[in-house]
Order: C-alpha cells, then structure tokens, then sequence
C-alpha cells in the first residue's frame, strides 16, 4: 500500500467524527461485547477471566461514557462451559462469555459493577442531572464545537510544506556572472548539495 502521508490527517477526520457522536443528543449508548478477559501483552493473547481489571472493555466501557458525558449500558456475553454442546466443545476452546454486563455514569464510574458467572439482567434507574454536571464539568467537545475558533481543513492529497528547488539555467548563468564564478563550477556545486537531501 502507498504511503499518502495523510495519517495525521486521517486521525483529524476520525476526531472529527468522533466528536459529531458527542453530540447532545446521546443520553444513553448501549454496548455489546462477547465477553470478559485479561491479556497477555496483546489482544490476541485473551483469557476468559472474570477476576480481571485490566479488561480493554472496561477501559472501553468507561472512556465512552466519561468522553461522551452519556450513560453507558453494556452487555456482555455469558455462556458457562456445562451450556456448551458435547460436540462443540473442542471447538469452543476460545470462550471468552463469562458475563460483565454492566452500567456506567457519564463520569465514567460503575452505577452497577460487572457481574460475572451468572445470568441476570443488570439495571438501575439513572439521573439525567447527572450527565448535565457531567457535562458542566468536562466538556468533551471543547473547542471542536466553536465554529468561531476552530476549522478543520483536511487535504486529501500528499502535501510538502517546503518544495525541493530546482536549479535553474538562466538564474545560474546570472549568478555565475555576477559573482564571476564558472558556470560549471557553480552548477555542479548546486547539484551536490542538492542530492544531500
């Protein structure tokens, strides 16, 4: 794949989008995963354990709800090894669904904590007066929402803030004969500092 130099760019248009979901109008997110983990150094490295802080869904979980001021309802998937098919049970090695469904405030704090090995539903009644203090205190669309202030201007093309120069004959022979230095002296003398780039 071509490099177009655009990653910045690219991670612009994604904050970009990012921040038309953080629009008011979300006062509840709902999520699904399949389950709880720990890892061992990367994702592909996931343990079923219910035990685990260091869950990237819960990082998820939270950071949605504290960068969007919305309350978060996640479910995640519970499935007990004795519920598995005999017959896909060699199969199944990768279970991860031992449960953390789970509700978050908009301040990115548990309003009911995950719960784990059992299936129950997970609810608890919310305040709206707790997203507008959430809001209050942590605007997360700051100065992306101050059209006066801020333009995003992305450029879909690769761009060099700085052009490589190309000599130029008839500047040179000028120079040259200004400063009575040989033509082919002055040009190869441009042409090697030139190719130091």
């Amino acid at each position: 794949m071509e490099d177009s130099g655009l990653d910045g760019a690219e991670d612009l248009r994604d904050e970009r989008e990012r921040s038309e979901c953080r629009r008011p109008i979300e006062e509840l997110h709902a999520s699904v995963w399949p389950g709880w983990w720990s890892m061992d150094g990367h994702p592909g490295a996931r343990t079923a354990d219910p035990d685990s802080r260091g869950c990237d869904v819960e990082f998820a979980i939270r950071e949605y709800a504290l960068e969007n001021s919305t309350f978060v309802v996640s479910s995640s998937w519970y499935l007990p090894a004795s519920e598995i098919p005999p017959e896909l049970q060699d199969v199944m090695q990768y279970n991860l669904a031992v449960g953390g469904s789970c509700i978050v405030n908009p301040s990115g704090q548990w309003v009911r904590e995950p719960v784990f090995s059992q299936e129950t539903i997970v609810w608890a009644e919310i305040d709206q007066e707790e997203r507008r203090l959430a809001k209050a205190y942590f605007d997360s669309m700051g100065h992306y929402s101050r059209f006066d202030v801020l333009q995003l201007l992305i450029r879909e093309e690769g761009w060099e803030p700085t052009p490589r120069p190309e000599p130029r004959p008839r500047e040179l022979r000028e120079a040259a004969d200004r400063f009575e230095v040989r033509f082919d002296r002055l040009e190869a003398m441009v042409e090697r500092l030139l190719r130091r780039e």
